[in-house]
């Protein structure tokens, strides 16, 4: 990647460390290797193969509120960095943030902070994906829930698809039918669980009606495995 195209965060940020696949340990998602740097969106690599377009529109107010001044956008993301592995190639590989992402790009921003937590880009391409799998970096699914190459994920941020049942996670969760959980993926799972349940054609024509089953489901003991479950509460 080009010098030009990435910028440093301020002295605030983490201190730099020196990079290694051996990074790549149990705890990959949330340790931090250098400063955050900025870096043009369509650089990113997503990790997933869709999102939940009410989960962006959500995000898309967020930051329309800031987006039409550089000095509070450019304060906003600095505090909110994309965590990022440099992979096969020195692409940045998204392992969060993939709705923001989205959000900002349909808010004209074409920039934003990422933390790079660990540098693989010496494995080749296979044994990259191989190793994501095993440290839960990826989730290999389209937007029908169903399972796909990784090398078949979206190549840019912008080509990232709606998964209406992970619009029907995020709605659900939002109205409290589950808490909001630091396990990789979690709300995906949700979403797979309310595919089993409930039509794609249900979701798109009728949403409430959707929602409100959802909710149902989310408290059932059928959903007790699920990260985040709060049933037995309710």
């Amino acid at each position: 990647m080009p010098t030009s195209s990435v910028r440093r965060a301020s002295a605030h940020s983490m201190p730099a460390a020196n990079v290694s696949s051996q990074l790549m340990g149990s705890d990959t998602r949330r340790r931090r290797t250098d400063a955050p740097i900025l870096v043009p969106l369509d650089l990113l690599r997503p990790t997933q193969g869709a999102v939940g377009m009410r989960a962006v529109a959500a995000k898309r107010e967020k930051v329309a509120r800031r987006a039409e001044c550089r000095t509070q956008i450019q304060r906003y993301l600095e505090k909110r960095p994309i965590p990022a592995v440099r992979g096969p190639d020195d692409g940045y590989y998204i392992i969060d943030h993939h709705h923001l992402s989205v959000a900002l790009l349909q808010n004209e921003v074409t920039e934003a902070f990422i933390q790079v937590i660990g540098d693989l880009s010496g494995l080749t391409r296979s044994d990259f994906w191989r190793l994501m799998a095993k440290r839960g970096c990826v989730h290999p699914f389209d937007h029908h829930g169903q399972r796909i190459a990784p090398s078949a994920l979206p190549g840019a941020i912008r080509q990232l698809k709606r998964d209406a049942h992970r619009d029907l996670a995020w709605s659900v969760r939002e109205a409290g039918g589950f808490m909001k959980s630091d396990l990789p993926y979690s709300e995906f799972r949700w979403a797979q669980f309310f595919r089993s349940r409930i039509p794609r054609t249900s979701v798109l024509r009728d949403f409430e009606y959707a929602h409100d089953r959802g909710m149902m489901l989310a408290r059932s003991e059928a959903a007790s495995h699920l990260p985040g479950f709060d049933g037995l509460r309710l």
